[in-house]
C-alpha cells in the first residue's frame, strides 16, 4: 500500500487538517514488467473507505493500533482517516463546522488530490465509538454518497452517552445545544434510521459489531431491538471483548469480509 500524511487547509475549518491515506499499490509487484508510463497512467478510481476515529484519538489510530493497512490491501481499497478532534462530528455550537468538513470538503479534497471514485457504490464509511456514531450519522445523511456503514463499538445513543457524569468533558449544550436541538434532527441516528426507512428509498447497507463487555454494549443492543421494530435492516455481531483496540482490529476484518464478501 502507499501512505500519504496529509495536511491542508481547510476552507470549512479555516486552519490546516490533518489526514491519513492510504492506496492500493499501483503495479503488482516489485519484479512488475510494466514501465513508466503503464504504471502511472490513471487507469481506474479507487473504491474509497472513510475511516473515523473514536474520542481522545486521532488520525493515526487505526494505523497504529490496528493492522488496516494490510486488511485493505486484500481488498485493493483506499483508506481516509481524517483527524477530527472530539467533534461528535457535528457543527459544534462552540465550535468549528466538523460535520460540514467530514460530509462535504474531505471528499472533495481527497478526490480532486487522489484518483478515489465518487460512485455512491464505490464508497463506504466505518468508525469506532464516537467514529461508529459518525459513520451511521454520514450514511444515513447521505445515502446516494455510501453504499455502507460499519460502526464498531458505536455511540448509538449520544444523549445516554453525554448524560453520562463519569465524561463530564462531552456536554450537550456544547455539540448540538440542547436535547430539543438534538431530537428529530440529522444528529439522532433514531430519527435518521426510522426516516431513511419509511422513505421506500434505499438505504445503505449497516453493520453493527460490539463486545459484550463494552460498557456501550447495552445502547447498541437498544438500536437493534429499535432498528428490528421498525423494520429496518441492520446486521449484528456481538463477541467476546471490551471498548478496546483488540476488538477493534479483529472486528474491521469482519467488517470488510462483510462489505464485500
Amino acid at each position: 500500500m502507499n501512505f500519504f500524511q496529509c495536511n491542508f487547509q481547510s476552507r470549512v475549518l479555516y486552519k490546516p487538517v490533518l489526514v491519513n491515506i492510504l492506496l492500493p499499490p499501483l503495479f503488482s509487484d516489485k519484479f512488475s514488467t510494466e514501465t513508466l508510463d503503464e504504471i502511472y497512467i490513471v487507469k481506474k478510481k479507487y473504491k474509497t473507505l472513510f475511516l473515523l476515529h473514536g474520542a481522545f484519538s486521532d488520525h493515526t489510530g487505526w494505523l497504529r493500533k490496528t493492522n488496516i493497512e494490510k486488511y485493505a490491501e486484500q481488498y485493493n481499497l483506499a483508506v481516509v482517516m481524517p483527524d477530527m478532534a472530539n467533534s461528535f462530528y457535528a457543527n459544534l455550537v462552540h465550535g468549528p463546522d466538523y460535520w460540514t468538513f467530514v460530509s462535504e470538503e474531505l471528499p472533495r479534497f481527497a478526490r480532486r488530490i487522489f484518483p478515489l471514485s465518487a460512485e455512491g457504490e464505490d464508497n463506504f464509511v466505518a468508525g469506532l465509538s464516537m467514529g461508529g456514531y459518525g459513520a451511521f450519522k454520514l450514511a444515513l445523511n447521505k445515502p446516494e454518497q455510501y453504499a455502507a456503514a460499519i460502526s464498531l463499538s458505536g455511540v448509538m445513543d449520544v444523549v445516554s452517552a453525554m448524560q453520562n457524569k463519569a465524561r463530564p468533558i462531552f456536554k450537550i449544550e456544547d455539540y448540538f445545544g440542547s436535547l430539543e436541538n438534538f431530537k428529530g434532527t440529522s444528529n439522532d441516528l433514531h430519527y435518521l434510521l426510522k426516516k431513511a426507512t419509511e422513505s421506500g428509498k434505499q438505504v445503505p447497507r449497516l453493520y453493527i459489531a460490539c463486545g459484550t463487555e463494552d460498557e456501550l454494549f447495552p445502547m447498541n443492543r437498544e438500536f437493534m431491538d429499535y432498528a428490528r421494530s421498525i423494520g429496518a435492516k441492520v446486521d449484528f455481531e456481538e463477541g467476546p471483548g471490551g471498548h478496546d483496540w483488540t476488538f477493534w482490529d479483529h472486528y474491521i476484518q469482519r467488517g470488510l469480509e462483510w462489505l464485500f464478501n
